[in-house]
Order: C-alpha cells, then sequence, then structure tokens
C-alpha cells in the first residue's frame, strides 16, 4: 500500500472515474473536496459521461474535465457508423497522453475500470469484490475492501483513506451559477408571490428504476395541502418529463406550477432557494440534502443508511414493508411507495420548512 501513498505535497496527475449516474456523480464530491484538501497542488481531472457532465462544469476544485460521449458512440455503432471506432481510439490515445499518476475509479464496474486501465496510469485504485462489479477488479492494480453497508459517499471516501488521503469532514462544492442561470430562476419564480417560500418538487425517477416512483395523484395532493398553508410548489421536470409535471400541476387547483426545460445548473439553482425539497431516491435528491436544501426523501426500497441523506435536517421517508430494502431494478408491486401516505410527507415537509409566516 505504501506504493500507492498520495504526500500531501504531491503535484500528481489524478483522474477520479465516476461517469454516472447523476446522484453517484454527486455523491463523489465529497471525494473530490477530500482529495483537493489534502494535495492542493496535485492536478485533478474527472471523466464523466455527457448526462451528468454539466454538474461539474466550471468546477472550481477540478482542473480539467474530460466528458466521454459513451451514449452517442453506443447508438452510432447501433446505426452502423464504424467511424465511431477511429474515435474511440483517437480518446484512447489522447487521455494516455495526460500522463497520470493515478487513475481512481469510484464507480467500480466495468466501463469505468475499461476507463481507468486505458488512462495507463501506474497507479490504477478500485474497490475489491463486493463492491465492484462485473469484475472490474481485475483492471485495477490496488483494491481496497470496504464495508458494503456503508453510505455510498463513505465508500468514496474510504477508497482514498487507503491512499493516505485525510477524509474528515470534507466539505463538498458544487459550481457556481452562471449570470444566465440565475436569471432563468429569477424568471421562472417571478410566477410565485414575491418573496414567498416554496416547495420544490421533483416527481420524475430513471427509467430503470420506474418503480421508485410515488404516484402522481399523491404529488398533486401534497401540492393542494402546501397550497392551503399558503406555501406554493414548484414541480421539476428533466427532458421527458414535461406531461408528468403538468398533470401533478393540473391536479393541484393551482397550487404549483412547472418548471420545464431548466438545465441542470438551472435546476441546482431552483433546489438552492427552495424552502424543502420532495422526491424519490433520484439524482437531484442528492443533490439537494448536499446543498444543505430540507429533504425530505421517499425511499421507497432503497436501503437509506446507504443512500439516503446524511445529517440532521432532512427526512428519509420508508413504508413498513417486509421485503425493502431490495437492491432490485424491476418489481411487479411497489408497496414501498404507495403505502408511502401523503399526510407522512406533508407533515415531514411542513416540520422541516416550520412555521408559515
Amino acid at each position: 500500500m505504501k506504493q500507492m501513498h498520495l504526500d500531501a505535497a504531491s503535484q500528481a496527475r489524478i483522474l477520479l472515474v465516476r461517469l454516472s449516474a447523476l446522484g453517484d456523480v454527486a455523491y463523489a464530491l465529497p471525494a473530490l473536496a477530500a482529495l483537493r484538501r489534502h494535495c492542493p497542488q496535485a492536478h485533478i481531472a474527472w471523466a464523466v459521461e455527457e448526462a451528468a457532465a454539466s454538474l461539474l462544469h466550471n468546477h472550481p476544485q477540478l482542473d480539467e474535465l474530460i466528458v466521454v460521449p459513451r451514449k452517442s458512440w453506443q447508438h452510432r455503432l447501433a446505426r452502423g457508423r464504424i467511424g465511431v471506432l477511429a474515435e474511440i481510439r483517437r480518446f484512447r490515445r489522447e487521455l494516455r497522453t495526460r500522463r497520470f499518476d493515478y487513475a481512481i475509479d469510484l464507480q467500480g464496474n466495468l466501463r469505468s475500470a475499461l476507463l481507468a486501465a486505458a488512462s495507463a496510469a501506474t497507479h490504477k485504485i478500485g474497490f475489491a469484490p463486493p463492491c465492484s462489479k462485473e469484475h472490474s477488479h481485475l483492471l485495477m492494480n490496488h483494491t481496497i475492501a470496504v464495508d458494503p453497508g456503508q453510505h455510498k459517499i463513505d465508500r468514496n471516501l474510504a477508497l482514498l483513506a487507503a491512499m493516505g488521503v485525510a477524509v474528515d469532514d470534507p466539505q463538498p462544492q458544487f459550481a457556481p451559477a452562471a449570470t444566465a442561470d440565475l436569471e432563468a430562476v429569477n424568471r421562472l419564480l417571478e410566477r410565485l408571490q414575491p418573496g414567498g417560500r416554496f416547495v420544490l418538487i421533483h416527481p420524475g425517477v430513471s427509467r430503470f428504476g420506474a418503480f421508485k416512483q410515488w404516484p402522481p395523484e399523491r404529488y398533486a395532493s401534497l401540492c393542494r395541502h402546501l397550497g392551503e398553508r399558503a406555501i406554493a410548489s414548484v414541480i421539476s421536470a428533466g427532458p421527458g418529463e414535461e406531461s408528468l409535471a403538468a398533470g401533478i400541476a393540473d391536479g393541484s387547483g393551482g397550487a404549483a406550477i412547472t418548471a420545464e426545460g431548466l438545465t441542470l445548473p438551472q435546476v441546482v439553482e431552483l433546489i438552492r432557494r427552495a424552502a424543502a425539497f420532495v422526491a424519490s431516491d433520484t439524482g437531484p435528491t442528492q443533490i439537494a440534502w448536499m446543498l444543505g436544501t430540507p429533504t425530505a426523501a421517499l425511499m421507497g426500497p432503497k436501503d437509506p443508511a446507504i443512500y439516503g441523506p446524511q445529517g440532521s435536517g432532512h427526512r428519509k421517508l420508508t413504508a413498513d414493508i417486509p421485503c425493502r430494502p431490495c437492491n432490485r431494478r424491476r418489481c411487479s408491486d411497489n408497496r414501498c411507495m404507495v403505502e408511502i401516505a401523503v399526510e407522512t410527507v406533508l407533515d415531514a415537509v411542513l416540520e422541516l420548512i416550520g412555521p408559515v409566516e
């Protein structure tokens, strides 16, 4: 292990690999903070796929952002465009020219390990089983055993601790909002009562985790109850979720407005300004509580100890179902979500935001 020790005065070239998904990229930010604090003179790059890249654009703790267009490559290959193979080879050659000393795989699956290996870094560091998948540990030359019952943030930090990095209470940072993003959010919030507090609700989930969605009519009911207390709701919608958000707003009886067509940095800025945030276990939820916005996380099938908000000022809401938590990708009976009552969520939100003036 001594040979992979990272000295605090090091000017090493370090590649962090956390390609996806949005919430997991956010959960890697404390590792970046710890790494930057430990070795301020190092060159730190981050390899990420396109969908989450804008979360890291202009990040103050990064020297370089390497965007991996994997989905674009896949789509073009599926259409028979074999010229993309030459593009992939060029990408690999350019990655090697950066001459990284360390490649730290915070994802632990085959595609992240392949990218770490492609970097030709001297030290390729990743998780040992069972926290690695698809035999990805075989592509590392240093593997670290971590507790699979730890929170995902703590797993990442454990990887760095094995390198001699101080990981006590790292404070994650998010990239500052650009002027255009601030203006877009200001225009949206002009539709609300001036100076009024609002609760931000994000009803969508990824298509891989569709069974984690709370019923839309429950969100509409929540908005109505909040509206009766003079608390506005804003419904955020990612691409393809516009009809979902519109249906909830329609069912709210005028208590909610929709926030459609926002970029990820604009959603982050909207989260910063919310009095509270409500959603299932999804990327914006991870971002919300890490920003310090009081968060009511509807955890459903997920284990709150591994995936949920940390610290005080947040609520992890679950149903008393014997089969939860689980790691399924599909389920025909999502009672773990359906049996989270509107009243339970409402009470949590009201507790989080405090008395209405």
